[in-house]
């Protein structure tokens, strides 16, 4: 959004969303009284949710810090949610200063909180901020602001952190991914993490339907996938190792604990357009 016709818009305080949820796990920070009270439901369901989404939180930092030095130095961040520490744009300029970031979110709380960032930051000239869905990806790609950071001559780096699983089956993330795909240059990156209850301990996969059937009272419903279909959404992708793995075992900076419930549910990778 070009910063003088971006305007703050009614927020649904009705309904917990997973973007408030996704930043409550991380921080602790309950945006609403309904985001607080739905997650101390979910963690006496599943205690190891904030250690969960750190898991996410630090594939997006590697993943980020790996395209950068892939020469990658310009980012669309879909699903970007409320911006918190470690955010794609921080990341990236650590390393490349001139590394342009477009964020895109349907979360209207999420997308009144980046653009404050950013305009505090004084980083509006190479970073913006579009509200948009996954679901409309010509919206996101065509969109004025897109199109004035994003060169699609040359290499884009995609990012789709923790977003399919919001996208349900009936609205085929496979051919939503393929229409992102065909649209990026040779040379690009996509980024992908995914929750799943597949592989996880017995006894919490047995709490997969319930966490499903919780988030179906938030304004986002919750789809979760194995393995094979998730990287069925690496179609026409080459993956870079070590291939899709739990998130926490994407190239890790430190050691990875194996007794760590969380590990688990959540497979992430990257992905190379050939």
């Amino acid at each position: 959004m070009n910063a003088p016709d971006f305007e703050p818009r009614e927020i649904d305080v009705s309904r917990p969303s997973s973007a408030r949820l996704y930043h409550y796990y991380l921080s602790g920070e309950a945006v609403f009284e309904v985001d607080r009270i739905f997650g101390e439901h979910l963690f006496e369901v599943f205690p190891f949710a904030d250690a969960w989404a750190h898991h996410n939180r630090a594939f997006l930092r590697r993943a980020v810090k790996y395209l950068v030095g892939q020469d990658i130095r310009q980012f669309l961040d879909i699903g970007s949610g409320l911006p918190t520490v470690g955010n794609t744009h921080e990341i990236s300029r650590r390393i490349a200063p001139d590394t342009r970031v477009v964020y895109v979110d349907n979360d209207l709380e999420a997308v009144n909180r980046a653009d404050e960032l950013l305009r505090q930051q004084d980083a509006m000239d190479i970073t913006a901020v579009v509200e948009a869905d996954l679901r409309r990806p010509e919206v996101i790609l065509d969109h004025p602001e897109t199109r004035r950071l994003i060169d699609f001559d040359q290499p884009v780096g995609l990012l789709t952190v923790s977003v399919w699983p919001f996208i349900p089956d009936a609205d085929r993330p496979r051919e939503l991914m393929a229409r992102l795909r065909d649209r990026l240059p040779a040379g690009s990156y996509v980024a992908l993490s995914h929750a799943s209850m597949s592989e996880v301990d017995p006894e919490l996969q047995q709490l997969a339907a319930e966490i499903s059937d919780m988030y179906a009272d938030t304004s986002d419903s919750l789809t979760m996938r194995d393995r094979e279909d998730i990287l069925a959404l690496f179609d026409g992708f080459e993956l870079v190792e070590p291939g899709l793995v739990y998130a926490a075992d994407w190239r890790p900076e430190e050691p990875v604990n194996p007794d760590d419930q969380a590990r688990p549910g959540n497979f992430a990778g990257v992905g190379y357009k050939p």
